[in-house]
């Protein structure tokens, strides 16, 4: 553990101490560091919000204030169950330990004892009291079961110093400024209702980004060589236990019956992909095949964890399968890196992590083949002169796999490019291919999504671009402004000949002043506008005014058209 994730856990067990000296009758369940902070899980006699955790705060700066180490000590079972005998969670933590024939040890600090395994701070005077902050409440599922009683969470966040404290937190605002949750339905993009928990609502204008985005994939994602499917959304589960979904994801699948039969929504598009290729003759001079799809997938997230658009329970992927042979991977694997790098550099996002995960702990197949198709990934970043870090033991059930860490202008780390390997499935699929001497083969497969989750990148590109989209997204490209009902014959002229050129175009004629027009479309972030009055009506032109720059002064209709066709074309 890091000096940085030992000061984290060591503060989550300050956090629990203030808990129960603020709050008797309380009971602490678990308490880890996590990504920036640390968090504690507390069965507590009355509910909380958030305004008492400022009070909690200073009770943890006090109790700091008398702390001098962290001491540790193995105990038997008998004493630990009499240390925490009305505490049910540690009780069970306690069965969950000896079934496994672990030590039990106990970590003490001043006043408060908790089981622990340990990972902290030697001296408590390591610990800034400046540089951790509480942030929030959250409701928690005792061990993530929803069967299990609720629990409430305490979010806190943890630094090296109060600087870095003080940097994260005005990073933290300016995401909040951000958020896709908040921005999406106020920009008239997507809604959720509980007629479909989980599921968005993508409104006209989300579904022009969400259709200019399905464009950008089929010519950049996509491209030359791919061949466009659809398939049945809902499978019989004989086809998941062929796949090995049955085994492993059942329980994130909405499963059905229909006539005796079980059916499920499916999760992915693997499995009919490997029918579709099945339902042909295949010679090896026909590969690669690759299947790509854009359709709904399904999952059965739990309510608990779902979150605007990056956890939801249906979605759509630029998803494809790439069906080939052994000799073909390294040159394939290397045409999807130079394409991942051409996706993200259109999006100004950068590539900041690479990681090849290897084979779990349960997998399907041969141990052989898993060394075969992890040096062929290898191999190929090697050769695209890609730098990673091997990730063991984080590859899927059925192959290993390339995953990637994008950062975005706030510099937050996103998963979303994922290469994934699978000599597994077209096996159990029985897929064959006949090679140059006649015999049947069994192919390989590539399982990509490079943008991966629509909605996850939809609701990135929203937070990314705080909604100012650039031109070449933006649901609306132009906002013609008649200053006064006396111009909208000339606004409806100018609308008619942008539509012709396929620009995205509204014209306002309400009533309003002038001024009211333009801060209007300034809060629909509306990259051009176009203001008419007398002079641009003797002279023919448009005064355009630019989102990013003000006022551009007057434009004949076809130089703004030349100028605002370019910046779409080249995705500026």
């Amino acid at each position: 553990m890091s000096n940085i994730e030992s000061k984290r856990h060591s503060l989550a067990h300050l956090l629990a101490a203030a808990v129960l000296d603020l709050y008797p009758g309380t009971k602490q369940a678990i308490g880890p560091a996590i990504e920036n902070g640390f968090y504690y899980d507390f069965d507590l006699p009355s509910p909380l919000s958030d305004t008492d955790l400022p009070n909690i705060e200073k009770k943890m700066r006090e109790i700091l204030k008398t702390w001098k180490e962290f001491s540790g000590e193995e105990v038997s079972e008998k004493e630990a169950k009499k240390r925490f005998k009305d505490n049910p969670y540690k009780l069970e933590l306690i069965d969950e330990v000896v079934s496994k024939s672990e030590t039990l040890t106990l970590y003490t600090s001043g006043g408060y004892v908790d089981l622990c395994r340990g990972g902290h701070v030697e001296k408590a005077s390591e610990l800034d009291p400046k540089a951790f902050a509480l942030t929030h409440l959250a409701g928690a599922y005792w061990r993530g079961d929803e069967k299990n009683k609720m629990l409430t969470r305490i979010y806190g966040l943890a630094f090296d110093t109060k600087e870095e404290l003080e940097k994260y937190l005005l990073a933290l605002e300016e995401s909040k400024k951000r958020d896709h949750r908040v921005l999406g339905p106020k920009l008239d993009l997507f809604f959720f209702d509980e007629a479909s928990p989980g599921i968005p609502f993508y409104t006209p204008r989300g579904e022009v980004i969400r259709e200019t985005l399905r464009n950008f994939i089929r010519d950049v994602s996509y491209g030359d060589g791919y061949d466009e499917v659809k398939l049945p959304l809902i499978f019989d589960s004989e086809v998941w236990k062929a796949s090995g979904h049955w085994e492993h994801f059942k329980d994130d699948m909405f499963v059905f019956k229909v006539e005796k039969r079980d059916f499920a929504l499916k999760p992915m598009n693997c499995p009919g992909h490997m029918i579709l290729f099945k339902h042909g003759l295949h010679s090896y001079r026909d590969l690669p095949i690759r299947y790509a799809e854009m359709s709904t997938l399904h999952r059965n997230e739990l309510s608990g964890t779902l979150s605007g658009l990056t956890r939801v329970r249906g979605f759509v992927q630029d998803d494809t399968h790439i069906f080939l042979m052994p000799d073909q991977i390294t040159d394939e694997v290397i045409d999807l890196l130079n394409r991942i790098k051409k996706i993200y550099g259109v999006f100004g996002m950068k590539i900041e992590d690479v990681h090849l995960s290897t084979r779990p702990e349960k997998f399907l197949g041969e141990e052989k083949e898993w060394d075969q198709a992890e040096k062929a990934l290898a191999s190929a970043l090697r050769k695209a002169k890609w730098e990673y870090q091997e990730n063991p033991g984080q590859g899927a059930f059925y192959g290993p796999k390339i995953d990637m860490q994008i950062s975005d202008i706030l510099g937050r780390k996103w998963q979303l490019a994922t290469i994934q390997l699978d000599f597994q499935m077209p096996s159990r699929f029985g897929l064959e291919y006949v090679d140059k001497d006649g015999d049947k083969k069994t192919p390989i497969v590539i399982h990509r999504a490079l943008l991966g989750s629509f909605e996850r990148f939809f609701a990135i590109l929203i937070e990314t671009y705080a909604g100012a989209f650039p031109a070449w997204l933006s649901p609306v490209q132009v906002k013609i402004l008649p200053i006064s009902e006396k111009f909208n014959e000339y606004g409806h002229n100018i609308f008619k000949k942008l539509k012709r050129s396929k620009i995205r175009v509204e014209v306002d004629e309400s009533n309003d002043t002038l001024g009211k027009k333009i801060r209007e479309a300034e809060l629909q972030k509306i990259p051009y506008l176009l203001i008419i009055g007398e002079k641009e009506v003797t002279a023919e032109t448009v005064a355009v005014r630019q989102r990013s720059k003000g006022d551009l002064g007057p434009m004949s209709l076809d130089q703004f058209k030349e100028h605002l066709l370019a910046e779409i074309k080249e995705k500026r």
